[in-house]
């Protein structure tokens, strides 16, 4: 009996990021494709951490119950600044993700670890030796992801013919798209989302020991990230036909968005962070990678090059392996 709570002890956490960037890749596909037909990304997020919280709170209260009155000023603060930075602000990646594609989008991915690292390592979060064989490794695996980051904006190559590209025959359009496609513009934001949810993961760290309460903090995160993007939408769009849902792909993404892109997903890290610390989830950053790389190709039609990502329209994006 022992045994096999140590072995899910320590497969545990490696099992939930996986299934995290799983459910990472799906979103980035959904969402990629509503966007573009004209979806307003204040209006989905607005609604997916909505969801969110009403999907946790009955955990909340159950396993979790009467802790909320341990929620104080200290912690309600560290809360709103999870919500800030683990929400609102990476709420730019999808306006990113709208002016680009899912396969260079998720690329910069590659920042978070190495952010979070940095981070973990100035606040002494994290141990780093020059004198050791691993710390001599971490410093060239930031290196290597840094170099990587520099190679997806800048390098072009040739297209690589890998597999059949667009088998579902999908066509956006772009007409439609809420923000309009500039890609200097979308990589801007994407570099600022992926550093805020590096500082997420230490403050995330941070408010857990305040706040030793996955369920009923993920409900607080939610329920904050929602009045904050709501807020920022309502300021940018008050026509009431940009906030009406449907029954269409709009409504399918931000249900499963809602389900295991917050509910599930904030759970989970919460629980990882606790067990291996901050650093621990963004080092699978690169699972999303290579899955929304592959399907992004196969499903939405974007070429895959050495260094570049072309659209059919012929307008030039970066890919770096």
């Amino acid at each position: 009996m022992g045994r096999s709570s140590s072995v899910k002890m320590e497969w545990g956490p490696a099992v939930c990021m996986v299934l995290i960037e799983l459910f990472t890749t799906g979103q980035m596909l959904m969402t990629k494709v509503v966007v573009d037909a004209g979806l307003f990304v204040f209006a989905l997020l607005t609604y997916r951490f909505l969801i969110g919280c009403l999907l946790v709170l009955p955990l909340a209260i159950i396993l979790e119950r009467g802790k909320l009155k341990e929620l104080k000023l200290k912690a309600f603060i560290w809360i709103f600044t999870s919500a800030l930075v683990g929400f609102t602000v990476p709420g730019l990646y999808y306006i990113g993700l709208g002016d680009t594609s899912p396969g260079y989008a998720i690329n910069f991915y590659n920042i978070i670890p190495v952010a979070t690292f940095i981070l973990a390592v100035l606040f002494r979060k994290e141990p780093l030796n020059m004198r050791s064989l691993v710390g001599i490794i971490k410093v060239v695996g930031t290196l290597v992801c840094v170099g990587g980051t520099l190679v997806i904006s800048l390098y072009k190559g040739k297209v690589l013919h890998l597999w059949p590209t667009n088998i579902i025959g999908y066509h956006p359009n772009k007409a439609g798209t809420a923000f309009g496609h500039h890609h200097i513009r979308g990589t801007i934001l994407l570099v600022i989302s992926c550093l805020s949810l590096a500082v997420w993961y230490t403050v995330q760290a941070q408010m857990l020991k305040v706040f030793p309460y996955k369920y009923w903090s993920t409900v607080a995160i939610c329920f904050v990230g929602c009045i904050q993007m709501a807020i920022v939408g309502v300021a940018m769009n008050r026509e009431k036909a940009t906030w009406q849902l449907k029954w269409n792909m709009s409504l399918l993404t931000i249900v499963y968005s809602a389900i295991l892109n917050t509910a599930a997903k904030f759970v989970m890290i919460s629980w990882v962070v606790t067990q291996r610390g901050p650093t621990y989830p963004s080092m699978f950053c690169a699972v999303s990678v290579l899955f929304t790389t592959i399907l992004d190709s196969l499903l939405l039609g974007h070429d895959l090059s050495v260094g570049r990502y072309e659209f059919h329209s012929c307008k030039p994006f970066f890919f770096s392996f």
